[in-house]
């Protein structure tokens, strides 16, 4: 019988989520299926190896877990499967955020370097309006 384990969602203790899962409006509730609780976290899980220890490691974690999401390899250690979840969570979290902040810095140098080829357009780039 599965055991379920109910967290809140930390992943945004930042505040910047942008749906309900990333709000910590909800509380998720894991089954301890690795697949079934990273899709309700909107998380594509495509491989997973989780090990439970029987002595803690070098820095005392008990549970340690190696995940491939969206093709991005992501190891973590932590004393439960809810934490191990959580610290995942975040982790991919911020990677996101990062990818967004790239892209935004890169849309706006490629703006800068339209409008510097170009001083007199009266048509911007489609992205600008």
């Amino acid at each position: 019988m599965l055991q379920y384990i109910e967290i809140s969602n930390s992943a945004s203790l930042s505040g910047h989520g942008t749906s309900a899962h990333e709000t910590g409006a909800e509380t998720i509730t894991l089954t301890g299926n690795p697949y079934t609780d990273f899709a309700r976290l909107g998380m594509d899980l495509q491989g997973c190896h989780v090990r439970y220890r029987r002595t803690p490691n070098a820095q005392g974690h008990t549970l340690t877990g190696t995940f491939n999401i969206c093709g991005t390899g992501y190891t973590m250690g932590a004393d439960s499967y809810a934490q191990l979840v959580e610290r995942v969570h975040a982790k991919w979290l911020e990677k996101q955020a990062y990818r967004r902040r790239c892209r935004a810095e890169k849309r706006m140098r490629n703006t800068l370097a339209f409008i510097a080829r170009h001083p007199d357009a009266t048509i911007l780039p489609a992205y600008l309006s």
